[in-house]
Protein backbone atom coordinates (compact mmCIF):
# COMPACT_ATOMS: atom_id res chain seq x y z
CA UNK A 1 0.00 0.00 0.00
CA UNK A 2 1.17 3.47 -0.70
CA UNK A 3 0.62 4.81 2.54
CA UNK A 4 3.89 6.64 4.41
CA UNK A 5 4.46 6.05 8.18
CA UNK A 6 2.47 8.88 9.04
CA UNK A 7 -0.34 7.41 7.11
CA UNK A 8 -0.41 10.09 4.15
CA UNK A 9 -1.47 8.37 0.97
CA UNK A 10 0.52 8.36 -2.07
CA UNK A 11 -1.33 7.89 -5.71
CA UNK A 12 -0.46 4.93 -7.97
CA UNK A 13 2.07 6.40 -10.87
CA UNK A 14 0.22 8.51 -13.38
CA UNK A 15 -2.80 9.32 -11.27
CA UNK A 16 -3.31 13.11 -11.57
CA UNK A 17 -5.90 15.22 -10.11
CA UNK A 18 -9.30 14.89 -12.11
CA UNK A 19 -11.67 17.82 -12.72
CA UNK A 20 -15.53 18.22 -13.09
CA UNK A 21 -16.18 15.72 -16.22
CA UNK A 22 -12.98 14.55 -16.87
CA UNK A 23 -12.70 11.24 -17.68
CA UNK A 24 -10.38 8.85 -15.30
CA UNK A 25 -8.07 6.31 -16.43
CA UNK A 26 -9.29 2.91 -15.76
CA UNK A 27 -6.03 1.46 -14.91
CA UNK A 28 -5.36 4.11 -13.06
CA UNK A 29 -8.76 4.05 -10.86
CA UNK A 30 -8.13 0.29 -10.18
CA UNK A 31 -4.63 1.24 -8.43
CA UNK A 32 -6.13 3.71 -6.67
CA UNK A 33 -9.58 2.21 -5.49
CA UNK A 34 -7.17 -1.26 -4.59
CA UNK A 35 -5.26 0.75 -2.31
CA UNK A 36 -7.84 2.39 -0.61
CA UNK A 37 -9.54 -0.82 -0.55
CA UNK A 38 -6.41 -3.02 1.25
CA UNK A 39 -6.01 0.15 3.80
CA UNK A 40 -10.34 0.45 4.72
CA UNK A 41 -9.57 -3.63 4.54
CA UNK A 42 -6.94 -3.54 7.15
CA UNK A 43 -8.21 -1.09 9.40
CA UNK A 44 -11.25 -2.85 9.82
CA UNK A 45 -9.21 -5.58 11.12
CA UNK A 46 -7.12 -3.72 12.99
CA UNK A 47 -10.15 -1.64 14.73
CA UNK A 48 -12.29 -4.49 15.30
CA UNK A 49 -11.18 -8.12 14.72
CA UNK A 50 -9.15 -10.10 17.80
CA UNK A 51 -7.57 -13.26 16.78
CA UNK A 52 -8.47 -16.51 19.58
CA UNK A 53 -5.36 -19.01 20.14
CA UNK A 54 -4.58 -21.69 22.90
CA UNK A 55 -2.20 -24.08 23.97
CA UNK A 56 -2.77 -26.35 21.07
CA UNK A 57 -1.55 -23.15 19.15
CA UNK A 58 2.19 -22.44 20.76
CA UNK A 59 3.94 -21.57 19.74
CA UNK A 60 1.66 -18.97 17.89
CA UNK A 61 3.57 -16.78 15.22
CA UNK A 62 1.52 -13.51 15.50
CA UNK A 63 1.12 -12.35 12.31
CA UNK A 64 0.77 -7.94 11.06
CA UNK A 65 -3.10 -8.08 11.31
CA UNK A 66 -3.44 -9.01 14.46
CA UNK A 67 -4.04 -6.42 17.36
CA UNK A 68 -6.08 -8.31 19.87
CA UNK A 69 -4.96 -11.48 21.04
CA UNK A 70 -7.44 -13.48 22.76
CA UNK A 71 -5.76 -16.71 24.82
CA UNK A 72 -7.15 -19.50 26.28
CA UNK A 73 -5.01 -20.87 29.14
CA UNK A 74 -7.50 -23.21 30.09
CA UNK A 75 -5.18 -26.35 29.15
CA UNK A 76 -1.41 -25.22 28.94
CA UNK A 77 0.50 -22.65 28.84
CA UNK A 78 0.78 -20.10 25.76
CA UNK A 79 3.65 -18.62 23.99
CA UNK A 80 3.25 -16.25 21.60
CA UNK A 81 6.05 -14.93 18.92
CA UNK A 82 6.14 -11.26 17.93
CA UNK A 83 6.17 -10.15 14.23
CA UNK A 84 9.21 -7.46 13.77
CA UNK A 85 7.70 -4.21 15.39
CA UNK A 86 9.01 -2.36 12.02
CA UNK A 87 6.28 -4.52 10.24
CA UNK A 88 3.09 -3.49 12.00
CA UNK A 89 2.95 0.33 10.86
CA UNK A 90 2.82 1.42 14.44
CA UNK A 91 -0.32 -0.48 15.21
CA UNK A 92 0.01 -1.76 18.90
CA UNK A 93 -0.74 -5.08 19.83
CA UNK A 94 -2.80 -6.40 22.65
CA UNK A 95 -2.64 -9.58 24.60
CA UNK A 96 -5.18 -10.59 26.83
CA UNK A 97 -5.68 -13.69 28.92
CA UNK A 98 -9.10 -15.15 28.10
CA UNK A 99 -9.61 -18.18 30.29
CA UNK A 100 -8.51 -16.61 33.34
CA UNK A 101 -5.29 -19.11 34.36
CA UNK A 102 -2.43 -17.27 33.50
CA UNK A 103 -1.45 -17.78 37.10
CA UNK A 104 -0.98 -21.66 36.38
CA UNK A 105 -0.39 -21.48 33.08
CA UNK A 106 1.54 -18.11 31.85
CA UNK A 107 1.91 -16.43 29.20
CA UNK A 108 4.43 -15.67 27.74
CA UNK A 109 5.63 -12.93 24.95
CA UNK A 110 8.68 -12.88 23.24
CA UNK A 111 10.22 -10.16 20.44
CA UNK A 112 11.39 -11.09 17.26
CA UNK A 113 14.95 -10.99 16.07
CA UNK A 114 16.97 -8.40 17.66
CA UNK A 115 13.89 -6.72 19.02
CA UNK A 116 13.50 -6.39 22.58
CA UNK A 117 10.20 -5.33 24.64
CA UNK A 118 10.72 -3.10 27.16
CA UNK A 119 14.55 -3.72 26.71
CA UNK A 120 13.97 -7.73 27.67
CA UNK A 121 13.97 -10.57 24.80
CA UNK A 122 10.37 -11.92 26.14
CA UNK A 123 7.23 -10.81 29.18
CA UNK A 124 5.63 -13.55 30.80
CA UNK A 125 1.67 -12.53 31.92
CA UNK A 126 1.05 -14.87 34.87
CA UNK A 127 -1.95 -13.07 36.72
CA UNK A 128 -5.62 -14.57 35.90
CA UNK A 129 -7.08 -12.30 33.44
CA UNK A 130 -3.75 -10.40 32.54
CA UNK A 131 -2.85 -8.34 29.43
CA UNK A 132 -0.91 -5.55 27.74
CA UNK A 133 -0.68 -3.56 25.20
CA UNK A 134 2.03 -3.16 23.42
CA UNK A 135 3.09 -0.26 21.03
CA UNK A 136 6.00 -0.59 18.37
CA UNK A 137 8.95 1.83 18.21
CA UNK A 138 12.31 1.59 16.60
CA UNK A 139 13.99 -1.58 17.83
CA UNK A 140 10.80 -3.33 19.47
CA UNK A 141 8.12 -2.93 21.77
CA UNK A 142 7.04 -0.76 24.89
CA UNK A 143 4.03 -1.62 26.87
CA UNK A 144 0.70 0.88 27.39
CA UNK A 145 1.45 2.81 30.74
Amino acid sequence: MPFNSEGVYTPASGATSAAPGDIIQSSVWNAVFTDISSALTLLGQQLYGSTPISSAQSPYEAEATDTFILVSTATGAVTIDLMAASAVDGYPVAVKDSSGNANTNNITITANGSDTIEGSASITINTDYGGVKLYPVTGGWVLHP
